[in-house]
């Protein structure tokens, strides 16, 4: 029987990251750091996956998205990009063990296993009696392998300190290496960043999820269903009944609605009793929700036998009617929130709305397909979870905060400055400019703080390392000082 455990390959790899982490990330910001950590991180990866399992579209997906989202990291300074490219490097690292996992089960193994390597770090008292009578195994071989790499590098580092604490000399040949920033806080930093990055690389899978996930396919197959005596659901033929009826009331009811909503949006003007802010903004969320539902309800119909039934061709054409119908719904709605953001300016709920919009459209299609090409429930779930990824990957690569300042103060009929002032630094030219042009707009009180704003973000752009560089950073920088 072994009673060691050699270090390996991926044990090498994991230090390797802890030490790029720490030399990345202690004390800086966001910028350069987070596109180097990314592409290193990938090539451990790559290393560390089979080839076979590389071979999914998904990984190279995933492993694309962390170095794109790098690089509008760099580019763009969003904070968008940053959650993605977390998001990204999770999910290459539970691609690199299951690569036909749907996505949202790869995140949900991601997450269990950066929390599990966590919790066997922290909790090293659950021992041989949890062990031994079945429960909750946390703390084996996994603990034991973090503590086989974690603790000589904690307690050489501790040395470390009380040395260069105990000799001048030393620590002035520590000096030269640049040092200095060991301390309580960053050992702390490195330790949480190891743990993470255990989990990271040692995956660990929720057996349930993952197995029933793999096992499941895309397509529908038809369920025979044997009668039994007593109580029994209808038969299929009232079902088709029932679904065809549900689909021509809901069809003509949506034709109503759109009929008589584009009509009022057309004409300009509305009944007394209702707000033209409220006809623009507040119906949108219901709109948004109807369409959800809707979906839902497809969902529902075509959920079993119905789709095998010979004559349902009355059935599909009524769920493609109510699918267009949705389409123009969804096109009312842009045209509205529209409205709204021309009138009352761009803010991020309302780009939030855009995007829940684009996402539905996205559902309806896929919708269709499911209908047209007999897929199940577990298809629309996965390439819709792939649409809001990609979706938020795109998003990511430009910095709203200042498409919503040069909107509000140059397009939209009334503006929001007080909004418009908290949005991060990347929006102070726009604001300073129009501060120095329509003083009237700003009190003495928020010009000040402008001002405040912008000395404190050049004095911090200058005193940061070069980890922290980013191309929106020093953009911004050239901006600032060219208003002096």
């Amino acid at each position: 029987m072994k009673v060691y455990q050699s270090i390996s390959i991926k044990d090498i790899c994991i230090l390797v990251a802890v030490i790029a982490y720490s030399f990345l990330f202690y004390q800086q910001r966001a910028g350069l750091n987070f596109l180097l950590f990314a592409i290193l991180i990938v090539g451990l990866l790559y290393s560390q996956t089979q080839t076979d399992q590389r071979k999914q579209p998904s990984w190279y997906v995933t492993a694309a998205a962390g170095i794109l989202t790098g690089i509008s990291i760099v580019v763009t300074g969003s904070e968008l990009a940053i959650a993605l490219n977390i998001a990204s490097v999770l999910l290459l690292a539970a691609f690199s063990v299951t690569p036909r996992s749907s996505i949202f089960v790869a995140a949900a193994n991601a997450l269990y296993s950066c929390a599990s390597a966590f919790i066997s770090f922290s909790i090293k008292t659950y021992n041989s009696k949890e062990q031994k009578g079945g429960g909750l195994i946390l703390a084996g071989v996994q603990r034991q392998h973090i503590f086989m790499i974690g603790v000589p590098v904690a307690v050489t580092t501790v040395f470390l300190v009380i040395y260069a604490s105990a000799s001048s000399a030393f620590s002035y040949v520590l000096s030269q290496f640049e040092i200095s920033f060991i301390s309580i806080e960053w050992l702390v930093f490195t330790m949480i960043g190891f743990v993470l990055l255990f989990g990271i690389f040692h995956q660990k899978l929720i057996p349930i999820i993952t197995e029933t996930d793999l096992a499941a396919g895309n397509t529908l197959t038809r369920t025979r269903v044997t009668r039994k005596r007593g109580f029994k659901l209808p038969e299929l033929r009232y079902e088709y009944k029932t679904s065809v009826l549900l689909l021509v009331l809901l069809n003509l009811l949506l034709l109503f609605f759109i009929l008589s909503d584009a009509y009022y949006l057309t004409i300009g003007t509305l009944p007394a009793s209702v707000a033209y802010s409220d006809f623009l903004h507040q119906g949108v969320y219901g709109l948004i929700f109807s369409i959800l539902l809707a979906m839902a309800v497809l969902l529902f119909v075509f959920r079993g036998n119905l789709n095998f039934i010979s004559n349902s061709k009355t059935l599909k054409l009524l769920a493609y009617t109510w699918l267009a119908l949705n389409v123009v719904l969804v096109l009312l709605t842009v045209s509205k929130n529209s409205m709204y953001v021309l009138h009352f300016g761009l803010t991020y709920k309302r780009i939030g709305v855009y995007t829940y919009l684009l996402l539905t459209a996205v559902g309806l299609g896929l919708s269709f397909i499911k209908i047209a090409q007999v897929k199940n429930n577990w298809f629309l779930f996965r390439k819709n979870a792939w649409s809001v990824y990609v979706v938020l990957l795109l998003l990511s690569t430009y910095n709203w905060d200042k498409a919503i300042t040069y909107f509000n103060i140059h397009v939209a009929r009334t503006t929001d400055y007080q909004y418009l002032s908290r949005l991060s630094d990347i929006s102070l030219p726009e604001l300073l400019q129009a501060s120095d042009n329509e003083k009237g707009l700003f009190s003495e009180v928020k010009q000040q703080h402008l001002q405040f704003r912008k000395l404190y973000f050049l004095e911090r752009v200058s005193k940061q390392n070069w980890q922290s560089w980013s191309y929106s950073d020093w953009r911004l920088k050239q901006r600032l000082e060219g208003l002096e």
